[in-house]
């Protein structure tokens, strides 16, 4: 499906510059994302995609796939050893991952945060101060002053 052109006009305004875009349901917040997705899906890049529900990952995986992506993003759950996840980190691409993980990752610098590309926040109008995607947001910038969407 083609994007409206009001979605590729905050696809340009997000990709200048870091921002919070807010779409009530149906108004192409998924194609939105995917297109994002798309963009940084290299190894060369180290983007790490939190406050995803399982199904959603699957979804975007699948309209990738479809799009013909080939570094197709993947899933670190608790199920990856930390060893395994700090392979993940170095060979890049798009990550979906918890917050919990990714907190403990940060803080015992299994997550090397000068790698991080950018960090999108799926519902990130979910998070608040006290939330841990805030804290991994401040952790974030603390290390590095590049993409936060």
């Amino acid at each position: 499906m083609d994007q409206l052109e009001f979605e590729n006009q905050a696809f340009v305004e997000l990709l200048s510059e870091d921002g919070l875009i807010i779409l009530a349901r149906g108004l192409g917040l998924d194609r939105l994302f995917i297109k994002f997705l798309k963009l940084y899906s290299d190894p060369h890049n180290l983007v790490l995609v939190i406050n995803t529900s399982s199904p959603h990952e699957q979804y975007f995986i699948e309209e990738l796939t479809k799009q013909g992506v080939e570094c197709l993003p993947k899933s670190v759950t608790n199920e990856i050893t930390s060893k395994g996840r700090d392979l993940l980190y170095l060979k890049g691409g798009v990550l979906f991952i918890t917050s919990r993980i990714l907190v403990v990752d940060l803080l015992k610098k299994v997550c090397p945060l000068d790698k991080i590309s950018g960090i999108l926040i799926f519902n990130a109008h979910r998070a608040t101060d006290s939330s841990t995607e805030a804290f991994i947001m401040r952790l974030y910038r603390q290390g590095n002053k590049v993409l936060l969407k």
